[in-house]
């Protein structure tokens, strides 16, 4: 036991003399190291230097008086020598310092103290500037004068503190209107400080955006949302996702050299840009959801259908025409459904000839190369027939027919809430049918153009739904659906798997129909959202990514105001290209229609 203990203390006492030995071993390793100036106090104000070769910079803020500096020099692994710290000196120009190491070594070291130029006096002759509209910082000079003013023949006189000028004559009459420079040269006498220099009747100032260009697609304005956020407002729709952003910033203003502005996905809120003033301050930008800022192709008030109120429940494409589905073509005698041409202007009405229509026609939809399929109100629960047009001029004939029984309904009778297309009818295409105050969706698909007659019935996943929804397939080749609903325990879009399950969804909108369009590999979705006393907003979101939190953050949201309320809350949006242009249609009954074109 004893020679054990004997062995513990040998152990200890090797490691101490192990500890020991590494600790003078770092001591003489520092002790070899240079000396080194490593903090500079000037009047008790402490400032670290940098270092190239023998020269150690110290940059004070602009305008500090260096004749008369208390100074102290801080060293590392060694002292400065003949030299007494905390003593007033002239620091303006470069001292000359010899440092002794503790490693024997002597250095010679220049210690170069600067305090760049700051403006002092700015004088034009004739003009009253207020000091808030000259912008002083440490690259340019920028005046701001009043709206007007001739700039072609300026009288400036300036003055800086720590520094004179050297090629601009005071008081001496020149031409402003474009951009100038000047130098000055510095306290030290041997620096020297260039700067742009603009006076301009423009607004300048704090750090800003005056407009962007987004894959080559200009803004006609930017607006900034505090506190720091900007929203494009672009002229035609885009991929958001892959953009490539050019910024024009507010007048003086420098953009940080770090954005590239390529390859930017706006779409996510993540997207920055760093700024400097004219004022030298910088300021972080987030980029928002850019906007699509359009003018209606057309835009008609509800009115001008002359339609009873709440008549109007549906529109779609059909080649260059616009078919309106309303509630009072309810036989083959009354006038309606109606087609439009893309001036707004009534053009005809859909031959009805041999159609039966179950109480009136409750909605109309179009494939890809629009041909039209109208599903009628129904209340009934014997044979209820889906006819087709293929064009607007064409002769109807039934394409669909099912009945209460054929559906599994029994006795109920059936009552359709809309009706939906994805896809081309004489190539694959997918049709659904919602049940109005019912969880039942029923499902055609359309295989090389063989449709299956035998639907697949679904379950939307909120009972108690309204009179009026619709469930929108995705683009084919794309699983899932997305629901626009309202009814006692959901109104709003819901993201819904291929059987139909939620996967999720945007609450709390007035919104009974949509649809979707697949552009260059990006998946957008229109939908009309109704606001009791605001009017009908018409919204597109691109949804490619993650449909949620796209709707909620959509890429158009245009108002068409009316105080008139919608009580059966029907609304309908259709997209296509029309003329080999991207273009959307969007009506809200009791409010009106428009027609936009969303490229270029």
């Amino acid at each position: 036991m004893k020679n054990m203990k004997f062995k513990t203390i040998q152990f200890i006492l090797l490691l101490v003399v192990i500890f020991a030995s590494c600790k003078k071993k770092d001591e003489l390793d520092r002790s070899y190291e240079a000396a080194k100036i490593v903090g500079v106090k000037i009047n008790n104000e402490l400032f670290t230097p940098s270092y190239n070769a023998n020269v150690a910079s110290v940059v004070v803020p602009a305008g500090r008086d260096l004749s008369k500096v208390k100074l102290q020099v801080l060293v590392a692994n060694g002292e400065v020598i003949d030299f007494e710290n905390n003593q007033i000196r002239d620091v303006r120009k470069p001292l000359n310092l010899s440092l002794k190491g503790s490693n024997g070594e002597d250095i010679n070291t220049v210690l170069k103290i600067q305090s760049p130029p700051l403006l002092s006096t700015f004088i034009i002759e004739g003009l009253n500037i207020p000091k808030a509209d000259v912008h002083f910082s440490s690259t340019s000079l920028i005046v701001q004068v009043p709206k007007n003013t001739n700039l072609t023949n300026l009288k400036v006189t300036m003055d800086f503190v720590n520094g004179t000028l050297v090629d601009f004559t005071n008081g001496q009459a020149a031409d402003y209107s474009t951009q100038k420079t000047f130098k000055v040269k510095g306290a030290d006498g041997e620096t020297i400080y260039s700067y742009d220099f603009i006076i301009t009747t423009e607004q300048v100032g704090p750090a800003s955006v005056r407009s962007m260009t987004i894959n080559g697609i200009a803004t006609d304005s930017v607006v900034f949302v505090a506190p720091s956020t900007i929203i494009p407002y672009v002229k035609g729709i885009t991929d958001f996702s892959k953009a490539t952003v050019t910024i024009a910033a507010g007048f003086g203003n420098r953009i940080d050299p770090s954005f590239t502005g390529t390859n930017l996905n706006l779409l996510t809120l993540a997207e920055k840009v760093k700024i400097t003033g004219s004022d030298g301050i910088e300021k972080q930008f987030t980029i928002g959801v850019p906007q699509l800022s359009l003018k209606p192709v057309f835009s008609k008030d509800y009115a001008a259908f002359g339609y009873p109120a709440n008549d109007l429940v549906g529109i779609a494409f059909s080649g260059s025409n616009i078919v309106i589905a309303n509630y009072s073509a309810t036989a083959p005698t009354v006038v309606g459904p109606n087609y439009y041409d893309l001036a707004g202007n009534q053009v005809g009405v859909l031959n009805k000839t041999g159609v039966v229509i179950a109480n009136s026609l409750r909605k109309v939809a179009t494939d890809s190369k629009g041909v039209i399929l109208a599903v009628s109100l129904g209340l009934t629960t014997i044979d209820q027939t889906i006819y087709k047009w293929d064009n607007v001029t064409a002769a109807p004939v039934p394409y669909i027919t099912y009945s209460s029984a054929s559906l599994g309904l029994g006795t109920t009778a059936f009552r359709a809430a809309g009706i939906n297309v994805s896809g081309s009818l004489d190539g694959n295409a997918i049709i659904t049918v919602a049940r109005a105050q019912s969880t039942d969706v029923f499902v055609w698909t359309v295989t090389a153009g063989v449709l299956n007659p035998t639907p697949t019935k679904y379950a939307f996943p909120y009972a108690a739904t309204g009179f009026y929804y619709s469930i929108e397939p995705m683009p084919i080749g794309t699983p899932g659906f997305i629901g626009a609903a309202t009814g006692t325990n959901f109104n709003g879009i819901i993201a819904l798997g291929s059987t139909m399950d939620e996967l999720g969804k945007t609450s709390g909108l007035s919104a009974s129909d949509c649809k979707i369009y697949k552009l260059d590999n990006r998946i957008y979705l229109g939908f009309v959202v109704y606001s009791s006393g605001k009017g009908a907003y018409f919204r597109l979101a691109d949804i490619t990514d993650n449909k949620t939190t796209s709707v909620q953050n959509p890429i158009m949201n245009v108002l068409m105001p009316s105080t008139a309320a919608n009580a059966n809350v029907t609304m309908d949006v259709d997209i296509a290209k029309v003329n080999g242009k991207l273009h959307a249609v969007f009506a809200c009954t009791n409010i009106g229609m428009q027609l936009y074109k969303l490229e270029q």
